[in-house]
């Protein structure tokens, strides 16, 4: 599978190639968000579940089930969030292909952000026929073959015809701003109240507004970024158990522990043994 922290690293040697690798839920879980990326190639993700949070230019976008992201050369991106995802990853330097005229002529290449695409229901067994034989190809080494590019064109030109294809919308001011701040390792995680009153909102509307955005309600984004930043920091520094918890505002030890135990499959104390740096 490609690591997502990883997508700068495996496109830098792509001069004239094309890679792709599934994702597997089992296989990789986010122990925090990836630092700001620019990759040397063009990078998608497919998904045909889970999802995965992207920051782009200062926009969130969630890709869940039946979504394509295209994210150009040298467009900055991070992963913030990733969460069972199973489908494809991949990326291809422009160069690879013969027929460079067809490729220029797609608008998704003179993009200047990512491209996020939910693909109907009626085509997703096509397009996921078409990712899994691409896969096939480049495992079994045919790379280079006329046979593997016009699989990759194919995927390329469905994507950018509007039809079986539908734009998704940016979220809103609010669910973009509130997944910036839960997801920024500098600011204190807060109560759902006190982001209500950064927003100028009651907790209810604001809850509504990120699940409506996002299909997951307020609880659910907090008790991800308390996980994600629980793990940095046993992995990362000596802090005790008690103070971990009141770092990221949680006044029972108990209660934080049995909440990362119930996440993780083991205590906080276990993930550190496993994980701590040396």
């Amino acid at each position: 599978m490609m690591h997502p922290q990883n997508m700068d690293k495996v496109s830098g040697h792509m001069v004239n190639s094309f890679t792709i690798r599934r994702l597997d839920e089992h296989c990789y879980k986010m122990n925090s968000p990836t630092p700001m990326m620019r990759s040397f190639a063009n990078c998608f993700i497919f998904l045909t579940r889970g999802e995965v949070l992207v920051e782009s230019n200062g926009k969130n976008l969630l890709i869940k089930a039946n979504d394509f992201m295209f994210i150009p050369q040298s467009v900055p991106f991070a992963v913030k969030y990733y969460n069972s995802s199973i489908g494809y990853m991949g990326g291809f330097s422009n160069s690879y292909f013969v027929n460079s005229n067809e490729l220029s002529q797609m608008d998704l290449m003179h993009s200047t952000e990512p491209i996020k695409k939910c693909i109907s229901d009626k085509d997703v067994p096509f397009f996921d026929l078409t990712m899994n034989k691409l896969l096939d190809e480049i495992n079994a080494g045919n790379i280079e073959s006329k046979f593997t590019q016009n699989l990759a064109l194919t995927m390329l030109t469905f994507i950018s015809k509007p039809v079986g294809v539908a734009l998704q919308p940016e979220f809103d001011n609010i669910s973009n701003n509130f997944l910036k701040l839960i997801f920024d390792n500098t600011k204190p995680i807060l109560s759902i109240q006190e982001y209500a009153d950064i927003f100028s909102v009651t907790p209810n509307h604001l809850n509504k507004v990120i699940k409506k955005s996002t299909q997951r309600p307020i609880s659910h984004w907090i008790e991800e970024s308390i996980i994600m930043r629980s793990k940095v920091l046993l992995r990362d520094t000596n802090m005790s158990i008690y103070d971990i918890a009141q770092a990221l505002n949680i006044m029972d030890q108990s209660y934080f522990s049995r909440k990362f135990k119930k996440h993780e499959g083991i205590s906080p104390l276990s993930y550190r043994v496993r994980n701590k740096k040396s």
